[in-house]
C-alpha cells in the first residue's frame, strides 16, 4: 500500500483537483469545483486530497466531505487512474472519517453507481453496509446504492 500525504485542498489546488475530475468517468461540472475551492470560507464541503511524497508532489486523488443533516456525506472519491489499486482510495477514506469525527460527526454515507463493482468493494471493505437502492438517481437514469457506515471505519470488515 502506498502512504500519501492527506492534506486539505484549496483554490492553489485547483488546476489539479479539475485534471484529475476531467479524466473520471463521472465528472462533476467544472464550474461546481471551482466555486468550492475558491470560496475558503466554505465551511460546509471539505475537499481532503492525497499526495505523492516526492518532491513534486502531484496530487493522486481527491474526497469531497459534506453534510447531510447529522451525517457526513462523502460526495466524491476520485483517484487518479494511474494510481488506482494502491490504496489511496482507502487512505483518503480514513481521512474522511477522521475528519467527520472531529466535526461530531457520527456516521458517513454516500451514494454510489449500481454498476461500480469496485467501488462498491472498497465501500464494503471499509464497513459500509447498503441501505438501499435509489433508483435513477442519476442523470442517465442508473440506479445508486445508498451506503452508510458508523464512525470510526473499520478497515478490513466486509459486509453486503
Amino acid at each position: 500500500m502506498y502512504l500519501p500525504e492527506i492534506n486539505f485542498l484549496n483554490s492553489n489546488n485547483l488546476p489539479d483537483v479539475l485534471r484529475i475530475n476531467a479524466a473520471s468517468e463521472v465528472s462533476w461540472p467544472e464550474e461546481v469545483i471551482r466555486s468550492d475551492l475558491q470560496d475558503d470560507s466554505h465551511d460546509e464541503i471539505s475537499y481532503i486530497g492525497a499526495f505523492a511524497t516526492t518532491t513534486e508532489a502531484p496530487l493522486l486523488g481527491y474526497a469531497v466531505l459534506g453534510r447531510e443533516n447529522r451525517s457526513g456525506i462523502i460526495m466524491a472519491l476520485v483517484v487518479d487512474k494511474i494510481y488506482r489499486r494502491r490504496g489511496i482510495g482507502t487512505q483518503l477514506l480514513l481521512a474522511v472519517s477522521d475528519c467527520a469525527m472531529y466535526l461530531n460527526m457520527k456516521r458517513l454515507r454516500l451514494r454510489v453507481r449500481k454498476s461500480n463493482a469496485g467501488a462498491i468493494a472498497l465501500y464494503h471493505y471499509m464497513s459500509f453496509s447498503g441501505e438501499k437502492l435509489w433508483r435513477g438517481y442519476y442523470s442517465n437514469g442508473e440506479d445508486a446504492i445508498v451506503m452508510s457506515a458508523k464512525l470510526p471505519l473499520r478497515v478490513g470488515v466486509k459486509k453486503s
